[in-house]
């Protein structure tokens, strides 16, 4: 009997003592070894405005989704979007999470269980409402995409993204670095 409460004992100390901080990634997903490195979909302004009186404005519009896939299981993905007028307003949005990924190379998906997060939106003509802030628990959510490793026109990697499994439209991701 003796042995009995002590093994309990044991177990109760450590599953109390455990701290479980929704923060921390999950290690042990899996990566498909041809996707592990940073991924980038994006668009951008190839001309900036620039005022009558010669000042540079910046981009009109710019759009990119980063996807940092790594050995180890996890990810970080990135989303940044920014958009200017002609009156120097500028709106800009970025997104940030990290996690566990698991890819399914024999279905062709991928989903990412995001830990933690954070939003950053900037309004130049309208400051109040600027936010930072790191996304809520709720905001936490698995996110499965569909994938097919291929080479593109260039000769080069890409990823070609799907949000469900017979979409038409895809996202062409090719290698970056920084």
């Amino acid at each position: 009997m003796k042995p009995l409460f002590v093994m309990l004992l044991v177990v109760a100390a450590l599953s109390t003592s455990c701290k479980n901080n929704s923060s921390d990634v999950l290690p042990g997903g899996s990566v498909d070894a041809q996707a592990v490195g940073k991924w980038m979909y994006g668009s951008f302004s190839m001309s900036d405005f620039w005022s009558y009186d010669g000042r540079n404005l910046g981009k009109p519009f710019e759009l990119a989704v980063v996807f940092d896939f790594k050995a180890n299981g996890t990810y970080e993905k990135y989303f940044v979007a920014a958009a200017q007028d002609y009156s120097s307003c500028r709106t800009e949005a970025f997104t940030y999470e990290k996690g566990r990924v698991d890819f399914n190379e024999a279905d062709g998906t991928f989903t990412t269980t995001p830990t933690e997060g954070k939003y950053r939106g900037y309004y130049s003509c309208i400051p109040s409402k600027n936010i930072n802030r790191p996304m809520e628990k709720s905001e936490l959510k698995a996110q499965t995409y569909y994938y097919e490793l291929k080479t593109g026109s260039n000769g080069k990697p890409t990823i070609v993204v799907r949000f469900n499994r017979n979409d038409t439209n895809t996202s062409t991701f090719l290698p970056t670095s920084w």
